[in-house]
């Protein structure tokens, strides 16, 4: 046996996952089959172990689903980059780079709750939404600090008048979260597409600049929008006005 390859045992142990569910993992395609080199004996390679690894990942951190999993995984773009772990390195160096000016800080959910005022329910059904996500560490649940900045933001929202009454609830800030999902993903295809091959520490560097430089676009694109939706309704406002002051003339 290679000193490459692993047994069942071992991968089990590299990974924490059970046989049951590795095999179910490449019953679905997930995961490629293994080397055979006898009927009854099964070998695995370190591309199994880190694609196992990122799959807890993304089932664990990201609350991916199967599906999408399976779609991440035989992406051309993760394919032809060199490892899964290049992969994951470049996650970690790109995550540190764009959170690097962030000026929240992660709070632990009675936190969250005492300081901003939010109910555990409430958080629970923003998590399900996907507006934040509620992680888990040796020291309880917490909610990582980009997170806690889009709730500090969305409660001085509230504190201005924008009342869940009056229209903005939850619902309201989720088409948001599927606007910037959306755009999200078709970046990140796009750019690894492109860009998957670049040594790591570049790769993340110029993904990182390229997400402040889309996000003054949008900012600025925002605005403009805005700007311009109250300029049809100030020119509707105007010719129903023409329209009154005529009808007057002509009674």
């Amino acid at each position: 046996m290679s000193s490459n390859t692993l047994k069942m045992k071992e991968l089990e142990s590299r990974t924490g996952v059970g046989r049951e569910a590795i095999r179910f993992y490449i019953r679905e395609g997930i995961l490629p089959q293994p080397e055979k080199p006898k009927k009854n004996v099964a070998l695995y390679s370190e591309d199994h172990v880190m694609r196992i690894r990122l799959i807890k990942r993304l089932q664990e951190d990201k609350f991916l689903p199967l599906g999408r999993i399976k779609e991440i995984l035989k992406s051309p773009e993760v394919s032809n980059l060199s490892t899964i772990s290049n992969l994951t390195e470049f996650e970690f160096a790109f995550s540190t780079l764009v959170n690097g000016d962030i000026s929240f800080d992660d709070l632990r959910l009675k936190d969250v709750t005492s300081n901003l005022g939010f109910s555990k329910e409430e958080l629970l059904e923003m998590q399900k939404t996907g507006i934040v996500q509620i992680l888990n560490d040796e020291d309880g649940p917490y909610i990582e600090k980009n997170d806690v900045g889009v709730l500090e933001k969305w409660r001085e929202i509230q504190s201005l008048g924008f009342k869940p009454e009056a229209g903005y609830d939850l619902e309201f800030l989720n088409r948001y979260v599927e606007i910037t999902r959306k755009i999200g993903a078709e970046e990140v295809d796009q750019f690894l597409k492109v860009f998957g091959s670049l040594p790591t520490k570049e790769s993340a560097l110029l993904g990182a600049q390229g997400v402040e430089a889309v996000n003054e676009i949008i900012n600025l694109l925002h605005k403009r929008a805005v700007r311009e939706r109250i300029s049809e309704y100030v020119s509707q406002s105007m010719t129903e006005s023409e329209h009154k002051s005529v009808s007057k003339t002509l009674a």
